[in-house]
């Protein structure tokens, strides 16, 4: 019995001359199975070639987009460079300011809030896909952050100079600084004297500055009118007086006067004439009688008067 085999009918594309090949089972299976083995083995290679293609693609993408963010990070660094130095400027501003304003310095661990510095990277030596830059990011925001800490509390700084200098200006324009008389010479100084009436030494709590009658009197600084005294007893204390509360402890005597131009709690700024020079009470001529008082103790008022010619 002849062993089975296969024929293999194929024709030329150019003669159309059919040809056949006979082939054993054998022969055929192995044929079969070699073919299949040369398919797999070019399928393998071209997935090998295309895989290896757009690994390479996209690597080549992502070292693209690396060098981009290496400048982007550079720029950034040099920006907070930039940034770090104009807000070291406005701390020693600030420090100027807070002397002015007779506030303490910020100390400069106060100041750096925890900033730590941030040494620039030399971003070309970085490997592509390295987690330094990553690092490198992360850090830069922590620097930012601090910074914006830094900056807070330098503005916190500039409201606390800013009410300084009001509550500054405010004690200025409240504490007596000028010369209640335009003109005048002081006759009698504050302390210890030989009374010109009594003949007798006594404290004398206040200065005398001689003027002519009806002489303007102006309040030395501003202030509410604490009291005013129009009647008294001939040859006796005062006179005709005027009291001014300037805040902050101080107040303030216009004593001697022949009329009075405010009235009680009126509001007095410096320079506000408040009265006329006389010789009301006990005094020996036209004169004005000033004292100047602090949390109820009397001080010399020359202490006070900035205007001294």
């Amino acid at each position: 019995m002849h062993a089975k085999k296969v024929k293999i009918i194929y024709f030329s594309v150019i003669d159309s001359n059919a040809k056949q090949l006979e082939l054993t089972w054998g022969k055929f299976l192995t044929l079969l199975f070699t073919s299949f083995l040369i398919l797999l083995f070019l399928v393998s290679v071209t997935i090998a070639l295309f895989t290896d293609f757009y690994q390479n693609m996209a690597l080549a993408s992502l070292s693209k987009l690396n060098k981009l963010l290496k400048v982007q990070l550079s720029d950034m660094g040099e920006k907070i460079q930039q940034i770090d130095s104009q807000i070291k400027k406005l701390e020693n501003v600030d420090d100027d300011l807070r002397i002015i304003a007779d506030l303490p310095k910020i100390d400069p661990d106060t100041r750096n809030v925890g900033v730590g510095g941030f040494l620039p990277i030399n971003y070309t030596s970085i490997p592509v896909g390295s987690d330094e830059l990553s690092q490198q990011v992360f850090t830069y925001g922590q620097v930012l952050d601090k910074m914006e800490r830094r900056i807070e509390l330098t503005r916190a700084s500039r409201n606390e100079i800013a009410e300084k200098i009001y509550e500054h200006e405010n004690v200025m324009r409240h504490t007596p600084s000028i010369r209640p008389l335009m003109d005048g010479r002081i006759t009698d100084k504050f302390g210890m004297r030989l009374h010109p009436i009594l003949d007798k030494m006594y404290r004398h709590a206040g200065i005398d500055i001689s003027a002519e009658r009806g002489t303007e009197v102006f309040a030395s600084a501003a202030g509410v009118v604490k009291g005013v005294v129009t009647s008294y007893k001939l040859n006796q204390g005062y006179g005709k007086y005027v009291m001014i509360d300037h805040g902050f402890g101080i107040e303030t005597l216009y004593g001697h006067l022949s009329k009075v131009l405010v009235r009680k709690g009126q509001k007095v700024n410096r320079w506000d004439a408040i009265g006329l020079v006389g010789d009301s009470g006990l005094a020996t001529g036209p004169h004005l009688h000033y004292e100047v008082k602090k949390n109820g103790k009397q001080l010399d008022p020359m202490q006070f008067i900035l205007n001294t010619e």
